[in-house]
């Protein structure tokens, strides 16, 4: 196995922290449960305007979510992971 290099092909994505706070204390206490949403770069600007809707991936709970609450943040998606509708790329 080789040595991991922080600077080297990082992953980024968007993502929501889970609103679902009761069921996901557990998980992270000072961060929350994140729910990726799209892959990203580090310098590509917010894809969206205007409040969306997402279904957690764990507890399976929905809410409502408004572009100030979306963070980029550096983290391998999931294998199964598919990208929310309103992060696809149109055209």
């Amino acid at each position: 196995m080789g040595a991991w290099n922080p600077w080297e092909d990082p992953s980024y994505c968007w993502v929501v922290i889970c609103k679902n706070s009761k069921v996901h204390h557990h998980t992270n206490l000072m961060v929350g449960h994140r729910i990726p949403l799209a892959e990203t770069d580090a310098f590509e600007s917010m894809p969206v305007s205007g409040p969306f809707c997402v279904r957690c991936d764990e507890c399976g709970e929905e809410h409502s979510y408004e572009p100030e609450e979306v963070l980029r943040v550096e983290q391998q998606l999931p294998e199964n992971f598919a990208t929310h509708p309103r992060f696809r790329q149109t055209g």
